[in-house]
């Protein structure tokens, strides 16, 4: 090779004499070690990290639409069990691990379990409880959520290895083996599938713990049990009003997942320290998901979806003003964390919307089909923090708000046409979703069509189970 003098100023280096680099130096000061450290994803392989969180998000993707399917065909106990199982191998298999393609193995499988147990944790959730208690059912799945993450602030400023921080977040995954002999199976997926048995024994367990009593054990099993069939999630394309409310909901969550995760890649660099910034960020995040809860049951679902939506689209597209008006950064920065505020707001009100909108015999299904189409606007987010990067000048910062706004104040009024669920029982066959499609007002809003819905809904309290 022909060596070749260049100058820079007054430095000169010789070409020729360059060479890749075989090790590296890195800064100790605030993490003892990282997975990017101990596997040299830097330089020439920092593009494995890129690769790493992909293979992690089509374990998510993968889980959240088998899981579904399964917990439907199988029941929501197994599907979680093996999420259980999935989750616990994942954490320990990759704090252990020192090859790269098994650490993402691991990834993948935390990937796959995460949302199964998720989604089916939801739905059991959501069917195991009467109508007043559905809301508390699903707001304290986020609610334990934000006290993961709370947790892994704690461990994470205590542990700086990240092999023992893994192991220490993977620990209380153990818990849930206990899961198979404490939680029990789903009844009204039992009597979906006429398992009438098994049905009034855990209902009777559930009624004794409650310090209550089953109405007539004939009248419960008629109830629950005669008007089961067994449909499969191809049945949602045959009834025009499922369509309509699996479009309308998920194209919902589509966009609030899409803003959520735009709106933490748009965030670079944050100044000031790493886990105060976190720690605000998890703060913020938990009165979103929590305030829903003081709300759901007062302004009714349909209101609550359709504000979060429209007000948190609403934010991101008005930082066009403070960019074309060159006012200061931290305008930009407080509406598009006012975005954040509203968008988890909505995706803890639509999780528990959607629950209610599909009956039991395909709800899982459909939560589960619904959620993986979902979880791929993760995968378009960060194409979105960078769109203004093409751009450039005064709109950069802006743009990525605005295309993710955009949409969402579109899909938002989407949600009018949903039928409102509160007080309503969960529709357990398609029957039951034909007498709810009369109820399309929104309690916050009074219409025409009040009397009717509020009609609607007493029948539907008139013939509620028993709340266990």
């Amino acid at each position: 090779m022909t060596s070749v003098e260049e100058g820079i100023g007054n430095v000169s280096y010789n070409r020729a004499a360059v060479s890749k680099c075989q090790r590296w130096v890195f800064d100790h000061s605030v993490f003892e070690s990282t997975i990017a450290t101990d596997f040299s994803l830097v330089c020439d392989r920092s593009v494995f990290r890129s690769t790493s969180n992909v293979v992690a998000e089509i374990g998510t993707l993968i889980g959240t639409g088998v899981s579904g399917l399964a917990a439907d065909r199988f029941g929501r106990k197994l599907p979680f069990y093996i999420g259980a199982l999935a989750l616990m191998s994942g954490g320990f298999g990759i704090a252990f691990t020192t090859n790269f393609i098994v650490l993402n193995f691991c990834r993948f499988l935390i990937g796959l379990a995460r949302m199964t147990l998720w989604v089916n944790g939801l739905v059991i959730g959501m069917e195991i409880v009467g109508p007043s208690k559905r809301v508390f059912a699903g707001t304290f799945i986020e609610l334990v959520w934000c006290v993961g993450a709370f947790l892994l602030l704690l461990f994470a400023y205590f542990i700086r290895n990240w092999r023992y921080l893994e192991i220490a977040v993977s620990v209380p995954s153990c818990v849930l083996l206990a899961y198979w002999w404490l939680i029990p199976e789903s009844p009204r997926w039992l009597a979906s599938k006429g398992r009438e048995k098994e049905v009034l024994l855990i209902l009777e367990k559930i009624a004794s713990s409650n310090k209550t009593k089953l109405p007539d054990v004939d009248d419960v099993s008629k109830s629950l049990v005669e008007k089961q069939v067994s449909l499969s999630f191809i049945h949602l394309f045959k009834s025009r009003e499922l369509i309509v409310r699996f479009v309308v909901v998920f194209s919902n969550m589509y966009m609030l997942n899409v803003i959520y995760y735009a709106l933490m890649y748009n965030i670079t660099n944050l100044s000031g320290d790493i886990y105060i910034n976190y720690l605000i960020t998890v703060a913020s995040e938990t009165i979103g998901l929590v305030l829903p809860y003081f709300l759901l049951d007062r302004l009714g679902r349909k209101c609550v979806t359709c504000a979060s939506t429209l007000i948190g689209g609403a934010a991101c597209v008005a930082s066009v003003v403070p960019a074309l008006a060159n006012a200061p950064d931290w305008v930009v920065v407080v509406l598009s964390t006012v975005g954040r505020f509203f968008v988890c707001m909505g995706y803890s009100t639509t999780y528990i919307y959607a629950a209610e909108l599909f009956p039991t015999v395909i709800r899982a299904s459909a939560m589960g089909v619904g959620v993986t189409i979902v979880r791929s606007g993760s995968i378009v987010a960060p194409y979105i923090a960078d769109v203004g990067i093409l751009v450039g000048g005064r709109l950069a910062n802006a743009l990525p708000l605005i295309v993710m706004g955009g949409p969402a104040l579109v899909v938002g009024f989407f949600v009018l046409w949903l039928p409102e669920t509160m007080g309503t029982k969960l529709p357990e066959t398609l029957d039951d979703v034909s007498n709810l499609q009369s109820a399309r007002g929104c309690v916050c809003c009074k219409d025409g069509n009040s009397d009717e819905r509020e009609r609607a809904v007493t029948r539907e309290l008139d013939n509620t189970d028993p709340e266990v």
